[in-house]
């Protein structure tokens, strides 16, 4: 098995900026029609404006309105941000609102305007790794094998429930659809990347393998597996999938120096 090219991904609306620098943020509420992209980027380079960055927000085609939020350098500029407001809204019809975000501090910009975050049709929040590091490491540290056993059965009802959502989201209950969802999802959300994925549903047998186990990350060097709660969702999503409980097993894990965490699959 070949190990997986990683590419990071900012997921953006944050940006740390040189200070001497005019950089301001765009919140824009647009109507979906070919060439709009094209006439924002003719405006800003008509402008002097250079983008930055810019994210849209759309998860159905057929929604009228798309969201988008942009960071714009201002430093060479050939008008205000206020100006470029002025002309972005009455010049383009298809803006049907749009908003200038400034800087909330020296060299720092914050899309301070949508809210809240949402991922596959629910509403989501990121925790950065400091926060869960404390989350969970901090329930092991705190209760010992008890905490442990807790974050175990937290990760089981989150994969029980997984398993419907993945159902959902594929249209469809066959093992195929079902596992390429759940690679996309898990990639997606920043979890792991699932890979070398092995069921044998007549047996009740099932093997994975997952690169950058987040949980497992924050115990690297500790010589030991380190997964209680993603492997109690592997569980949860299991049981679920053979109807029968099951056992998991990490055999492999990146705390214990192994390239990926590899979980074994047992139905009781």
């Amino acid at each position: 098995m070949s190990k997986p090219t990683f590419r990071p991904l900012n997921i953006g609306r944050i940006m740390a900026f040189d200070e001497n620098n005019k950089i301001y943020g765009l919140a824009l509420e647009s109507k979906v029609e070919q060439g709009n992209l094209r006439k924002l980027a003719e405006l800003a380079d008509s402008l002097g404006i250079t983008i930055c960055y810019i994210q849209f927000s759309m998860e159905e085609t057929q929604r009228p309105v798309v969201n988008a939020i942009a960071f714009l350098d201002f430093s060479k500029a050939k008008a205000t941000p206020e100006e470029a407001l002025e002309i972005l809204t009455n010049s383009y019809d298809f803006v049907k609102n749009a908003k200038i975000i400034k800087p909330q501090g020296k060299g720092v910009l914050f899309d301070d305007y949508f809210f809240p975050l949402v991922a596959a049709g629910e509403r989501a929040v990121v925790f950065r790794k400091t926060v869960y590091e404390a989350l969970l490491n901090g329930v092991r540290e705190r209760f010992g094998t008890a905490g442990e056993a807790m974050l175990y059965y937290q990760g089981f009802i989150i994969g029980a429930e997984a398993y419907d959502y993945y159902v959902k989201m594929a249209k469809s209950s066959t093992l195929e659809a079902l596992v390429t969802v759940a690679k996309a999802i898990n990639m997606t959300l920043g979890w792991g990347i699932i890979d070398n994925v092995e069921i044998i549903p007549e047996k009740g047998h099932a093997k994975l393998c997952i690169y950058q186990n987040f949980e497992c990350e924050l115990g690297i060097g500790k010589g030991k597996p380190q997964s209680q709660f993603y492997r109690g969702a592997i569980a949860g999503l299991f049981t679920r999938f053979f109807g029968k409980d099951v056992e998991v097993e990490e055999t492999k894990c990146i705390a214990m120096g192994d390239p990926y965490c590899e979980f074994k699959v047992k139905a009781k």
